[in-house]
């Protein structure tokens, strides 16, 4: 993808994306209403701790202070993906670096800590830069952070994007057993690792901006700078812009606030349009009155901060400014990031095959007691999973002789098990292709997290003899040949998945024009939708053509929209639980659906759904009331509700089975004191899908998005709706028994066969309602044959 043609298309989607004109297209099909259901099953995903002091509106120094040095350039990487756990693992990271930088050389700066239970006389930190072997550091820090730094040379380094490979080898203290292993950890500290150059960074051209820092946090941070009411229209000048930038810098810890004041520490101050716009601040009308129409780049006013400035007397220039950056000095950046793939990730396509050196897995001889070898598989948004095809992953590699008993091979898919493969030989197998079926029921459209393990105990395990953790004799060996085979796959357009809308930024992802409702022109609001925005985008691997209204939600021309709301009236009428047909009906109740000619650009009051009428009938809730109060609690009912419920439970069970459903939680999880919440709901016309981000207030709005929108809970986002626990910031996921369904993207007759077969996988009852009926009619038959024929005898 480094030709012409994805610059240019590339170049088109931002002049869309700037000017909110793209053409719609009409959808392959009607949209189809499937029945309703109850959503259930909520999936609990542990991420990262939202962290208070990232609020996007903390502007204080202390809030956003600067990194260790402000001349460090930081690895593109984000935190989660800086973790090297297990006994033997790899990371592979990446920074920038700029051709004036090149002779001088400088030094590799790692800052890590450890788990205390890490042995420090064998723990070791290999360092390998662009292929060649850099160094090495002993992993000795389980009490804090501690900086290492290699130095490289000028030989070592390349202009532009610059590979380091961290291999982590670690023992156990004092435990020898399999579970010990996870145990192991070393992180590195974000904000305190990268490359220091000789020369420290200059913000004086676009490619500078690769290599800006980080905050404290670990984050990357796009400041908005606008000022009053007049900031909404400020965010949709900018929207382009700030879309252009996340793609550039092709970052996964990117986050995006709008403030009046610049501020302190590493990051990038945006100023949008001519110095004469409404909202503008002091300095935004000075600095852009007096620069040169285009985008350019200058220091800001602390070290490690850049100033990017978007300057044209018309919205036209400015646009035609922004195309020429991206045609010309954005594009070598875009090359080495976002086109040229991610570490880890295979971006699959069906009836195709990948093996794991396209992952980026290097052959490597394994020493130690638990091999766990991870990648990414990247499925399309429109994938339907079910159990019509598998994914055969071919196994080369060998185990060596000696194996205690239990030795096997496990492939976990999103943190599940769903394959195992004993190793029985005890002297020693080799695997040239074995192949182990993956059901694609376990997938799921967007990024799935694929662990090959390697279970490779011994009996010396038992003794845990401190000669042990120094062996040098390899257990395991995974070739970087092995492969995977990814089927014919049954395509069809559907929602609510959050998974599609985090993994390719489905329904957002086609280029056609969308709406994002705010109920609040507070800064924390604008942020959250700029970093939802500019999520989507770097998901999508293009700009999104999103426009931000003041208003409450209306439906425009079945157009998609993005509804963020942080506890104002203008959305309080949309239903929390959205994954139900009659939801269209609830949103029709709660809002007058307006044309766009009538959307009020002002916050008004939202028509109160919940209130009683003086004048209604209370006849149904009284019958309620005396139903509930009539059950009989020692029986539960009669014989046949009784026998209705035990079926229902025991097909629900078998269903969460069939998926991969953990109903761990199912009873105690709710939404209740979340952060943030997020789902997806049908528009009240039943043509678009409406995805909402709520929260009770700014502040929680604000930390709830710090955590939502990171790697860590952004990659796990599934199912029919997600929040984030407001006691612990945990990630919880709750999976949709009801998708609706809006186009079919392939009309081919093997298309329709395989979601035919989805269907019947999903419907099991179907199988067990037919064997019913066959056997019955069997029986009937046989009963009615042997009467006719009677019985023979050979007297």
């Amino acid at each position: 993808m480094h030709d012409e043609t994805m610059v240019r298309r590339l170049a088109l989607a931002l002049v869309f994306a700037a000017t909110g004109l793209m053409a719609s297209t009409a959808l392959a099909g009607e949209f189809r209403l499937l029945p309703a259901a109850r959503q259930e099953t909520p999936v609990v995903e542990k991420t990262e701790k939202a962290d208070a002091s990232l609020l996007p509106t903390a502007v204080a120094p202390a809030q956003l202070v600067a990194a260790a040095s402000s001349s460090l350039i930081p690895f593109a990487q984000a935190a989660d993906r800086l973790q090297l756990t297990g006994e033997d693992d790899t990371a592979v990271l990446s920074f920038h670096l700029a051709a004036t930088q090149l002779a001088a050389g400088g030094k590799l700066q790692i800052g890590y800590q450890n788990a205390v239970s890490v042995l420090p006389d064998t723990g070791v930190l290999d360092v390998t830069v662009n292929g060649k072997a850099a160094g090495a550091i002993a992993i000795r820090s389980p009490n804090g952070v501690k900086t290492e730094t290699l130095a490289l040379p000028a030989d070592a380094l390349q202009a532009g994007r610059n590979e380091v490979r961290l291999r982590a080898r670690q023992h156990h203290r004092v435990d020898c057993s399999l579970n010990a292993t996870y145990e192991l950890w070393t992180k590195i500290d974000p904000a305190a690792s990268g490359f220091l150059p000789v020369k420290p960074v200059g913000f004086t051209a676009l490619e500078d901006l690769l290599s800006v820092g980080k905050t404290a946090g670990g984050k990357t941070e796009i400041r908005l700078v606008a000022d009053g009411a007049a900031s909404v229209a400020l965010a949709n000048e900018g929207i382009a812009a700030v879309q252009a930038l996340a793609l550039f810098l092709d970052r996964e810890d990117l986050v995006v606030t709008v403030g009046k004041d610049t501020a302190s520490g590493p990051g990038i101050d945006l100023f949008v349009g001519s110095g004469a716009e409404a909202g503008q601040t002091a300095e935004g009308k000075r600095l852009l009155s007096g620069s040169a129409s285009g985008l350019s780049v200058q220091p800001g006013r602390v070290p490690g901060r850049a100033v990017v400035l978007l300057s044209g007397a018309t919205a036209g220039e400015r646009t035609a400014s922004l195309l020429a950056a991206v045609r010309g000095p954005m594009r070598a950046g875009l090359d080495g990031s976002l086109f040229a793939g991610t570490w880890g990730r295979i971006a699959a396509e069906p009836s195709k095959s990948y093996t794991l050196r396209d992952a980026g897995y290097v052959t490597a001889p394994f020493v130690g007691r638990l091999s766990r070898t991870r990648f990414e598989l990247q499925m399309p948004a429109d994938f339907y999973p079910a159990e019509y095809a598998t994914i055969d992953f071919h196994l080369r590699g060998a185990t060596a002789p000696g194996l205690a008993l239990g030795a096997q091979l496990l492939v976990r898919v999103n943190d599940k098990v769903v394959t195992s493969l004993p190793f029985r030989n005890a002297d020693g197998e080799q695997f040239n292709g074995k192949r182990i079926e993956l059901p694609l029921r376990a997938f799921r459209p967007g990024v799935n997290r694929v662990e090959v393990m390697a279970e490779v105990p011994v009996a010396a395990d038992a003794a845990c003899a401190p000669q042990v953790a120094a062996e040098a004799t390899p257990r395991f060996i995974l070739l970087e040949t092995s492969s995977l085979d990814i089927p014919a796959l049954a395509r069809i357009g559907h929602f609510p998945d959050l998974g599609a809308l985090a993994g390719a930024a489905y329904p957002f992802g086609d280029g056609k024009p969308f709406d994002v409702f705010i109920d609040s022109a507070d800064p924390r609001v604008l942020g959250a939708a700029l970093t939802t925005v500019a999520r989507l985008g770097v998901a999508a691997a293009r700009p999104l053509s999103a426009k931000i209204l003041l208003s409450q939600p209306v439906e425009a021309e079945g157009r998609n929209a993005l509804v963020i709301s942080a506890g104002g009236p203008a959305v309080a009428a949309i239903p929390d639980k959205a994954d139900t047909a009659s939801d269209a009906a609830d949103l029709m109740a709660g809002f007058a659906v307006k044309t766009p000619e009538d959307t009020d650009p002002v916050t008004t009051a939202a028509l109160d759904a919940t209130a009683p009428d003086a004048k209604g009938d209370d006849t149904q809730a009284l019958l309620d009331a005396f139903r509930n109060s009539t059950v009989a609690p020692e029986t539960g009912g009669s014989f046949a509700t009784q026998a209705e419920t035990w079926t229902t439970s025991m097909f629900s069970r078998f269903r969460r089975w069939l998926r991969y459903e953990d109903p761990a939680g199912a009873e105690a999880s709710n939404e209740t004191g979340a952060l943030v919440t997020l789902s997806q709901v049908v528009s009240p016309s039943g043509l678009g899908n409406w995805t909402v981000i709520r929260s009770d207030s700014l502040d929680h709005l604000a930390l709830g998005m710090q955590t939502l929108a990171a790697t860590s809970a952004w990659q796990r986002l599934e199912g029919g709706s997600a929040w984030v626990r407001g006691e612990d910031g945990v990630l919880v996921s709750r999976a949709a028994t009801t998708r609706i369904i809006t186009e079919i993207t392939d009309l081919s007759f093997g298309n329709f066969r395989r979601l035919a077969a989805s269907w019947f996988s999903d419907n099991f009852q179907i199988y067990i309602a037919l064997v019913i009926v066959l056997m019955s009619g069997f029986g009937a038959w046989l009963g009615f044959a042997v009467s006719k024929k009677g019985v023979r005898t050979d007297q």
